[in-house]
């Protein structure tokens, strides 16, 4: 099985291993609590702006910070496993906080992905890669497609439907 034995690393090793590769590489960032196809579609997109993405998974103190107590459903190691089980995913990290500034200033990605919803809610991350020279590219979110639906789906809360589809 092709995610047996992936586990996040440190960013300052990703970093030392992209050094001087002379690749294109994009960082990208969030929760990714219950993987979804609006995950992927985002994961997918991000990979297309260069030749290694990189994405930083928030730690599961963070996401209880941005979304509220009762999340993340699934752990930190456990996301970032899945995700980094991802073809189109090259390295993944783990980071504790609610914002990504200095994880964008330590690898200095040539590109720096974000949904569309973010663009508005982290500023000081739009900010942070402008600062480095990143490209800054935004992904629009696809229509029905989030964490927050499908535990609302699972829990009986309503959604409209597209969420589990």
């Amino acid at each position: 099985m092709r995610v047996a034995g992936v586990r996040p690393a440190a960013l300052a090793s990703i970093r030392a291993r992209l050094a001087d590769s002379g690749r294109r590489v994009v960082l990208g960032t969030g929760c990714f609590d219950i993987m979804h196809s609006g995950h992927l579609y985002f994961l997918e997109q991000a990979s297309e702006q260069g030749d290694v993405l990189v994405i930083g998974v928030n730690s599961d103190r963070s996401v209880r910070e941005i979304k509220g107590t009762d999340r993340p459903i699934v752990g930190e190691l456990a996301r970032a496993t899945l995700v980094a089980g991802l073809r189109c995913v090259d390295h993944v990290f783990v980071y504790d906080g609610t914002v990504a500034d200095d994880q964008i200033r330590e690898l200095r990605p040539d590109v720096y992905v974000t949904g569309a919803e973010s663009v508005d809610g982290y500023p000081s991350e739009l900010a942070a890669a402008r600062e480095i020279g990143a490209r800054v590219y935004v992904i629009d979110r696809l229509p029905d497609h989030s964490t927050t639906l499908v535990v609302g789906l699972v829990l009986g809360r309503g959604g409209s439907g597209q969420a589990a589809r």
